[in-house]
C-alpha cells in the first residue's frame, strides 16, 4: 500500500499526507482491524525514527489511548527515540 511504501522511503512528509487522507470522513473504514493495526504502528515506528521526541510523545499519548495497542517493535522504537534524545527520565510517564 502507498502507507508501507512510505515508510520504506523514510517519508514523513507523505506519511503525514496519508495519514490525512485516512482521517478524512470515514476513510478509516477501507481497512480492516489488522491493517489499520499495521498502519499504526508502522506511522509510529516512523515518527520515532524521523520526529522530534516532543511530537512522538504528543502521537504516542494520542494513539495509545485509542488507537492501536503499542507492539514491542513499537515500544522498542518509542525507548530508542528516547534515548536518542536523552530524555529517558519521561519512560516512567508512557509506561
Amino acid at each position: 500500500t502507498a502507507f508501507l511504501q512510505c515508510c520504506d522511503l523514510k517519508d514523513i512528509k507523505l506519511a503525514y499526507q496519508v495519514n490525512k487522507a485516512l482521517e478524512k470522513g470515514d476513510n478509516w473504514k477501507f481497512l480492516d482491524v489488522d491493517r489499520l493495526n499495521l498502519y499504526w504502528s508502522k506511522f509510529f515506528s516512523l515518527l520515532c525514527m524521523m520526529e522530534q521526541i516532543e511530537v512522538v510523545l504528543k502521537w504516542y499519548k494520542e494513539m495509545s489511548s485509542s488507537l492501536f495497542y503499542p507492539t514491542p517493535k513499537n515500544i522498542l522504537d518509542l525507548l530508542q527515540a528516547l534515548d536518542a534524545a536523552n530524555q529517558l527520565e519521561v519512560i516512567p510517564a508512557v509506561w
